[in-house]
């Protein structure tokens, strides 16, 4: 079967976004999450199978931006620690671990990209 040029690029985009996802995600994110997204229990709030992010891209760029503490409740556990402000990651990379997060960990769907990262900032 041939794929399109157009198909083939937005496939190899949706690779390399993947891929550079997974990558910001093992620099900045894994160790307080974990490997598996599953965080640590009373400490780092899971990412996996939390309804709070699914398909909540702007709500998790803002998170990373600019941090959050304080008391959260995680599918009936309570969080409360500190998650500090991450905002001198680029756009590109921000949206890349976002996408990532969403997909893998909360298995949403919804997207976001650089541009709406920045309007976030």
């Amino acid at each position: 079967m041939f794929v399109g040029a157009a198909a083939a690029l937005a496939l190899f985009s949706g690779v390399a976004q993947a891929d550079a996802g997974a990558s910001v995600y093992q620099k900045n994110c894994m160790a307080c999450h974990q490997a598996n997204g599953q965080g640590m229990a009373a400490v780092f709030p899971p990412l996996a199978g939390n309804s709070n992010i699914v398909d909540k891209p702007a709500y998790v760029a803002e998170t990373i931006i600019k941090g959050k503490s304080g008391k959260i409740t995680v599918d009936g556990a309570d969080y409360n620690g500190m998650m500090p402000p991450m905002g001198y990651m680029s756009d590109a990379d921000i949206a890349a671990v976002v996408n990532y997060v969403n997909e893998k960990f909360a298995g949403g769907n919804k997207t976001v990209t650089a541009e709406e990262v920045k309007a976030v900032r």
